[in-house]
């Protein structure tokens, strides 16, 4: 099995963001995640904007349909800005362990999106694949997560769950919509329009009218979230979308849906914590997935 360009984007890019998630593990509990978001995404950002003038024609530019920014500006909004605020309404409701499982659906409704939006044809292969990758996820996300998480009163319950399942919605289309957004535009184009969007979004919506700064932010948290800006969401969003333009929206979120994966190999080998049962099947039904996607 040969993986095509496209492919090994994707997969490096669920490795990317794996990593990202170990280095940024402990500010997640100190810092909004609005602010972790916005930090990374302006760093990204200024590392774009420079590259632009570099790589590609600026006169081109003017030659973007408005129509495209427009998809790119909804994708933005619907993934990155209500799709994350409902996923964090949703953790806040009814807990990791089962916001996480239910959110992780998302390549499914990303593989529903594509089939009704760009009319892509369903591959059996691809919906296996899907499915064997969603439950992996659920089943890598509840052998990670304490089986001590308090019970919800049935209204928080049922707003969590479909905060949940609506971030999932949110996400595929959000995801989807990139495809014809990115007709005119090169990966670092698109990037250098995204990243400072959403840092700009994310201030405006979330941090500023929850009195969020970054004023309070260490040296030590600079570092860590430049750093983590500039390779997750640079390097990892430029293979992510390359992937996107290449192989589709349903087969790009599959692959890189496998970052939980990774995710299990870091923790064992440098925070030396223990995998059970679950995780090692769930591990399998992902791998699995990947295999019949290729």
């Amino acid at each position: 099995m040969t993986l095509s360009t496209a492919e090994f984007f994707a997969l490096g890019c669920a490795a990317i963001w794996a990593v990202n998630a170990l280095v940024l593990r402990n500010l997640a509990h100190q810092i909004p995640p609005a602010t972790i978001n916005a930090v990374r995404c302006g760093a990204a950002g200024v590392i774009f904007l420079l590259c632009l003038p570099l790589t590609d024609s600026l006169s081109s530019l003017v030659l973007v349909p408005w129509t495209e920014w427009g998809l790119l500006l909804l994708s933005l909004t619907a993934g990155l800005v209500i799709g994350d605020t409902l996923y964090l309404v949703s953790l806040r409701e009814i807990g990791v362990s089962r916001a996480m499982p239910l959110s992780g659906t998302f390549p499914l409704s990303t593989l529903l999106f594509e089939r009704l939006l760009l009319g892509t044809p369903l591959q059996p292969s691809l919906l296996l694949g899907c499915l064997l990758v969603g439950l992996g996820v659920v089943l890598l996300a509840l052998d990670r997560t304490p089986t001590t998480t308090p019970s919800a009163a049935p209204t928080r319950l049922l707003r969590g769950v479909l905060c949940a399942l609506a971030a999932s919605l949110l996400w595929g289309l959000a995801v989807t919509l990139l495809k014809p957004a990115l007709t005119h535009l090169t990966m670092v184009q698109a990037n250098a329009a995204r990243m400072p969007m959403v840092a700009v979004l994310l201030y405006l919506f979330v941090m500023r009218p929850t009195g969020q700064s970054v004023r309070q932010l260490s040296r030590r948290a600079w570092i860590l979230l430049i750093g983590s800006g500039v390779s997750g969401m640079g390097l990892g969003a430029f293979m992510f979308l390359t992937a996107l333009s290449q192989i589709g929206p349903a087969k790009a979120v599959t692959l890189t849906s496998v970052s939980p994966v990774f995710g299990v190999v870091l923790a064992v080998l440098f925070l030396h914590e223990k995998v059970g049962p679950r995780a090692l099947v769930g591990a399998a039904c992902c791998l699995a997935g990947v295999y019949a996607v290729l």
